[in-house]
């Protein structure tokens, strides 16, 4: 039972400290004024600059992503959002670890035909004791795997997410994901 007190405290302080960086994603409205386009690594503040760009440009209608992952909570914060307004979200080019998280937890979801989806198990944001990390990452590895069979990725395309290291990528295009039947649009 202590254990679990430990972990939620550990958990709460990685969150609520998480890695200090400065911005490292940039929010830009496209010229069609329907779209904005968000490129960059998935840091802390994310969520809340996204909803602040879409809050600012209420005709968006979809957010194009670009990037090579981050933080899967500001990630499922974002997806949450565009679910709420519904707002696409169209993967363009590499869309990696929390950036496809982010994709598959978004209910209307677009690839461009070059785009690319990286897929690989959860490593924790900041340092833990091992025991702790372990029990996060695996936890996360489990809601990435919810997240992907919930878009209607099979759960062998699931598993192998959890399955690719986190120092590697298991990349799948848009043919992949047509075999696997998984919706979208192909913009």
């Amino acid at each position: 039972m202590a254990w679990r007190w430990l972990w939620g405290v550990g958990l709460a302080c990685a969150l609520a400290v998480g890695p200090a960086r400065a911005a490292e994603f940039k929010i830009t409205p496209l010229p069609s004024a329907d779209a904005l386009e968000v490129s960059g690594r998935i840091g802390s503040r994310f969520a809340a600059s996204v909803q602040a760009a879409l809050d600012a440009y209420p005709a968006t209608r979809v957010l194009v992503v670009r990037s090579r992952g981050g933080l899967l909570h500001e990630a499922r914060k974002v997806a949450a959002l565009l679910n709420a307004r519904g707002i696409a979200i169209r993967a363009d080019g590499r869309c990696a670890s929390a950036c496809a998280v982010l994709w598959a937890a978004t209910d209307a979801r677009e690839l461009t035909p070059g785009a690319r989806l990286g897929l690989h198990r959860s490593k924790w944001p900041v340092p833990l004791p091992a025991p702790l990390r372990v029990l996060a990452e695996k936890r996360s590895d489990r809601a990435n795997v919810r997240t992907f069979l919930a878009a209607g990725f099979s759960p062998e395309l699931a598993a192998r997410a959890a399955q690719t290291p986190s120092s590697s990528m298991y990349w799948i295009g848009a043919r992949e994901l047509k075999q696997e039947r998984v919706p979208f649009v192909l913009e």
